[in-house]
């Protein structure tokens, strides 16, 4: 289940350097979280804004 980034993001790029598959991107105004993210988790650890979630905790 992938991760999605909320309004939360202050777009630090924390998360973007966290990931080790290069699934996250700039996008307007904030990070976006790709198809191809795999659930490394490490995005969601390193955010300090806590705007990463789980795809099913934002529905």
């Amino acid at each position: 289940m992938p991760y999605i980034i909320t309004s939360d993001c202050t777009a630090c790029g924390q998360c973007v350097e966290a990931c080790p598959i290069g699934a996250i991107s700039v996008g307007e105004p904030i990070y976006v979280i790709g198809e191809e993210c795999v659930d490394f988790e490490f995005c969601q650890i390193e955010c300090d804004d806590d705007a990463i979630v789980l795809k099913s905790e934002e529905d």
